[in-house]
């Protein structure tokens, strides 16, 4: 096992930190080799608040992940990021193919892809460039334009952007763990790489990432991601109106919504009861399961607007025809479904981590889409290494960016790593 390649994700959430190890398998199939998941502390909405409880937090999590295979096999890893600091612009450039022969080569590409790198003040930090399509001589829509002749080639991409600071500060909690950070990657692409089908991101389709702290939204049209946001409401500001609702602590609050809590109140019997647990010297309760609901669906229908009003930011006047993706922690309240087809309409889904052959049964919820997507991106742009804060455009390390469209392009083509 020495031999072996080792890839590490680390989903750093408000509510937990998930870390988990695993290899490829000679047949491509991705073995799980550990696990470890302990409460978040430190977070609040993607931002670190105090660095050294999440450096313990992921220290334990990474001990646990590695308990059965022995400490120092992780090397670089993967890390979730996820924030209102997060934004997004897509950009375009041209490039002119120089000499007398006019066929793209990968030099030419990886120097329009270089040159499609945004400018930005030291406040920010590129996080992703990824190419949606090129026009060659005015011919739009191609997806790998190396091998074609071409005078003029012009490339669209997808740019994501954090706070240099906030970044900084992931960098620094994780590497304190004696690992180094090989990448990190917004949660909503991660989190699509095990849960998006290929016809999804053919047929566009809104990908929807609901944690504790945040809701991280991708739109995805002709297999590319075109548009991220994030939204700073999660499960936690459920959890928060409950807790008003029933006068109790947040711990209980959070508990009662994971065993009792339904977003959508119509589908409910009205004589269904639950017991609330004495709080503060209060004597034990007796409330219909519909006044539990009926917050949370308050909130949800909420949530929902906003997630339609991103949608419509982003340009599209309605849900696209590959529909609504929903995932994280909140995607398992029941009635989440049911209430999204009701308030946006189109085809809606629960996105759990799928197509993964031998994925143990406590990775294979909603809660668990963005670490199991981390290992799912690492293994596909294997071999590649950021390097934050240099102030360069040469952000991806000692293989071209051209490297990474190639294994994106023959992805889209039917042969992703085990994760569709």
């Amino acid at each position: 096992m020495p031999s072996d390649t080792f890839y590490t994700a680390i989903d750093i959430g408000n509510s937990k930190i998930a870390s988990v190890v695993a290899r490829v398998g000679t047949e491509g199939e991705l073995k799980i080799l550990g696990t470890g998941v302990v409460p978040s502390q430190g977070m609040n909405k993607g931002r670190i608040e105090s660095i050294d409880e999440v450096r313990a937090a992921i220290a334990t999590s990474l001990e646990e992940a590695q308990r059965y295979i022995g400490r120092g096999v992780v090397a670089g890893v993967y890390v979730g990021v996820s924030g209102s600091h997060i934004t997004c612009v897509n950009t375009k450039d041209v490039v002119q193919n120089p000499g007398d022969i006019k066929d793209v080569d990968a030099h030419l590409l990886n120097q329009l892809i270089q040159s499609s790198f945004p400018e930005v003040g030291h406040t920010q930090e590129v996080l992703h460039v990824i190419p949606i399509g090129y026009d060659v001589d005015g011919l739009s829509g191609v997806r790998n334009p190396v091998g074609l002749h071409a005078d003029e080639i012009q490339v669209d991409a997808h740019v994501v952007l954090g706070d240099a600071v906030v970044l900084k500060n992931t960098i620094k909690a994780v590497e304190s763990n004696r690992v180094s950070v090989q990448s990190l990657v917004l949660q909503s692409l991660a989190s699509a790489e095990a849960t998006l089908t290929g016809d999804e991101r053919e047929m566009g389709a809104v990908f929807v990432d609901i944690g504790a702290g945040t809701t991280d939204l991708a739109i995805y049209r002709q297999g590319s991601p075109w548009y991220s946001a994030v939204i700073p409401v999660g499960g936690n500001q459920l959890t928060r109106d409950l807790q008003v609702a029933l006068n109790s602590s947040f711990y209980m609050a959070e508990e009662i919504k994971l065993k009792w809590g339904h977003v959508y109140p119509d589908m409910l019997q009205g004589s269904e009861d639950i017991v609330i647990p004495s709080y503060q010297g209060q004597p034990r309760r007796v409330v219909q399961r519909k006044q539990i609901a009926e917050p949370l669906n308050a909130r949800m229908v909420e949530m929902l607007k906003q997630i339609l009003l991103k949608v419509r930011q982003s340009g599209l006047r309605q849900i696209p025809d590959g529909g609504l993706v929903i995932t994280g922690g909140c995607a398992d309240l029941a009635g989440l479904q049911e209430l999204a087809i009701k308030t946006l309409g189109g085809p809606v889904r629960i996105g759990h981590p799928r197509g993964i052959s031998g994925l143990p049964t406590n990775l294979r919820k909603p809660a668990f889409s963005t670490a199991v997507g981390l290992l799912l991106w690492g293994i596909k742009h294997q071999g590649e290494r950021r390097y934050y804060g240099t102030g360069q455009s040469t952000l991806f390390g000692k293989k071209s960016f051209f490297s990474r469209f190639k294994r994106e392009a023959k992805s889209k083509a039917g042969s992703e790593v085990a994760a569709h």
